[in-house]
């Protein structure tokens, strides 16, 4: 292989990385932060408050001291509202690995509460430990049938274990539950994207369908430019990532999909994987 076709090779792997992490990452970061800001409403709701209206863990949450939520975590290991207040504390102080000890000891309090279950399983996913992340999305599946967020949250631990034909299933389930979510449609699209044998025409079906409810969704423009890319169709990939310079001119990949378009342009196709 010549050194040139080795550089794009590895600009290619490190594409097919990308093209799901960006999307992923972002959601896992946004399914904790939802399900952690419900559960902390329910367990505000629970606490004794003082006549002034006031909770008394209030200062917790105004006072980022880990190391006392970390003592407090240990030493309430019985109190369930104490281990989901705590682990969404240490979750949003990025000390994920502790708040997940602390929705263990929760889930073992109370096996059944579908919150707990879901916000375990994001931790878990977050940690790379997919069989136990889709474990407990499976248990607060069966407690939640119709909540979307869990049904995502089952596909996006699917996906990120690899299993692709699976998450295919759960994201399309999710569209039955919410059929315009473009994020979902993206990535049931990246679902035939990454697996092998690949079937670009089916994923790249599913990017325009995003795209037509949302055409400035960056990361389905970034994913459509790259699987025509990888279709040696260069002219319709153009205005795809012009468009994609416009909305977003920081995006990570764009230096990657401008090499292969330039070399497109230079050689008349698109060099291979």
């Amino acid at each position: 292989m010549k050194p040139s076709t080795l550089a794009v090779a590895v600009t290619c792997l490190v594409i097919g990385f990308f093209i799901g992490f960006a999307y992923t990452n972002s959601r896992n970061r946004e399914f904790i932060r939802e399900q952690t800001e419900k559960a902390r409403a329910e367990a505000f709701a629970a606490s004794n408050r003082t006549a002034g209206g006031a909770a008394p863990d209030d200062d917790l949450h105004r006072n980022p001291n880990v190391e006392t939520a970390l003592a407090e975590a240990a030493s309430k290991r019985d109190d369930f509202d104490a281990q989901t207040r705590l682990g969404i504390f240490l979750a949003e102080h990025g000390r994920i690995s502790e708040a997940r000890e602390c929705f263990e000891a929760a889930v073992k309090l109370r096996p059944d509460d579908w919150q707990a279950l879901a916000i375990l399983g994001r931790l878990l996913a977050a940690e790379s430990k997919y069989p136990e992340a889709i474990a407990r999305f499976e248990a607060a599946y069966k407690l939640q049938p119709n909540n979307g967020q869990i049904v995502v949250g089952l596909a996006n631990a699917l996906f990120d274990a690899k299993r692709y034909e699976d998450a295919q299933k759960w994201y399309e389930k999710a569209l039955t539950l919410t059929p315009r979510d473009v994020n979902v449609i993206t990535d049931l699209g990246l679902t035939y994207y990454f697996r092998r044998p690949q079937q670009l025409d089916k994923a790249m079906a599913y990017f325009r369908q995003s795209l037509s409810i949302d055409p400035n969704h960056t990361l389905t423009l970034q994913n459509y430019a790259i699987a025509l890319l990888d279709a040696n169709r260069p002219e319709e990939a153009r205005p795809i990532v012009e468009k994609l310079e416009r909305l977003a001119p920081q995006n990570e990949m764009l230096p990657a999909i401008r090499q292969r378009l330039a070399q497109a342009n230079t050689t008349g196709n698109i060099p291979p994987h």
